[in-house]
């Protein structure tokens, strides 16, 4: 992969625990040491938050604001082969997200998502695996908007029709002398627009669970049989179908109880669940190879090598498949890696094995100080 993205400078002001913080970066690796709660893995949050509009891990904007503060502000330069941009975000509450590509204003926020491709992976990962379904239909979703305009759109159609199904069918259930008219144009409305995201959903698992194997055998040097599948109720019949069939059920509870909304990922390790099987060092070997393997999938559908954010990435794991997981970040083309850790002589360690250049920052609550270029 020619391409491939590298964040130059990084602003924050009024991000979390920061009141202001300027960094940049010369080298394709950089690392942030610390004791925990100094504030490593809000830089990280930071650059994934430039990357996509939205944090990695809050998904309400007041808790990605200081503390007692009614804003934040972003700004970063990137380069993407041999362009530059310059990114400004200011958030407001009670306002309109504000983006400004190159000081030209983004109107739509949904034309600026994969413009610059990350993948994150952080220790509440391991909800992939223990968490709802809500969690594994995310893992998809987020490379699939990330690398496909089409896909995202299709998405944002779909949620918007689901909710105002769910809510006709709050309203019948008071006014049940209520036409159905209305709920039969929003069934087929949710049936079309379904369809295309189904069967992109159904695609892109067949390739990831190819990858996925791959990369778990390369980082635990295991023999282990590890399987991945897509759990959807098209499988069996079109939306259109099911919508019809459960009408009297989704009155009764008043929501839609069948539909895209309740895809799910099942996972397994030598053909047992993987949520009742394994240890910790076997359940995070599991998602770290998932991210890889979706990096490589997200690499490949974009012709871009992406961010990658590694965060606390070297608790559970022992010393040979932290190994390995270097090796395959030295053997890959991977973008500009961040990495997170407790300890300056571990990190360093590691990415002296990868062979590439990087640089160390020290963190403590005062101050943010580069240790090694």
């Amino acid at each position: 992969m020619e391409n491939g993205l590298f964040i130059e400078q990084l602003l924050l002001r009024d991000f979390k625990n920061y009141t202001q913080l300027e960094l940049n970066f010369n080298h394709p690796l950089v690392a942030f040491v610390g004791k925990n709660g100094v504030g490593k893995t809000n830089i990280l949050d930071a650059i994934y938050y430039v990357c996509t509009t939205k944090s990695y891990l809050n998904s309400s904007e007041q808790f990605n604001f200081r503390h007692d503060c009614q804003g934040m502000y972003l700004q970063a330069s990137v380069q993407l082969a041999d362009r530059h941009y310059k990114v400004a975000m200011k958030i407001v509450k009670g306002r309109k997200k504000e983006i400004l590509l190159n000081q030209v204003k983004e109107e739509k926020l949904i034309e600026y998502v994969g413009k610059f491709p990350v993948v994150m992976i952080a220790p509440y990962d391991n909800l992939i695996i223990l968490g709802n379904s809500d969690e594994r239909r995310k893992l998809i979703d987020n490379i699939l908007c990330q690398s496909d305009l089409n896909y995202l759109e299709e998405l944002l159609q779909y949620n918007k029709i689901l909710a105002n199904r769910n809510a006709l069918l709050k309203q019948m259930a008071d006014q049940p002398n209520l036409s159905s008219d209305l709920l039969d144009t929003l069934d087929a409305m949710l049936s079309n627009v379904s369809e295309p995201i189904y069967l992109k959903r159904k695609s892109f698992v067949e390739k990831f669970s190819v990858e996925l194997e791959r990369m778990y055998h390369q980082i635990s040097q295991q023999n282990e049989n590890i399987a991945i599948s897509y759990k959807s109720q098209l499988h069996e019949k079109p939306l259109s179908q099911l919508l019809s069939s459960h009408r009297r059920k989704d009155l009764l509870l008043q929501r839609t109880t069948v539909g895209l909304h309740l895809d799910d990922l099942d996972f397994s390790l030598d053909g047992h669940p993987l949520k009742k099987v394994g240890s910790q060092g076997q359940h995070k070997t599991y998602v770290v190879a998932m991210k890889l393997a979706l990096y490589a999938l997200l690499s490949d559908r974009k012709k871009v090598s992406p961010i990658l954010l590694l965060d606390d990435i070297f608790e559970k794991f022992d010393e040979n498949r932290v190994e390995q997981l270097f090796k395959v970040l030295n053997e890959y083309h991977y973008g500009q890696v961040f990495i997170t850790d407790t300890h300056e002589e571990r990190v360093k360690k590691m990415l002296l094995h990868v062979g590439k250049p990087f640089e160390i920052y020290k963190l403590d609550k005062n101050h943010v100080k580069k240790e090694r270029s």
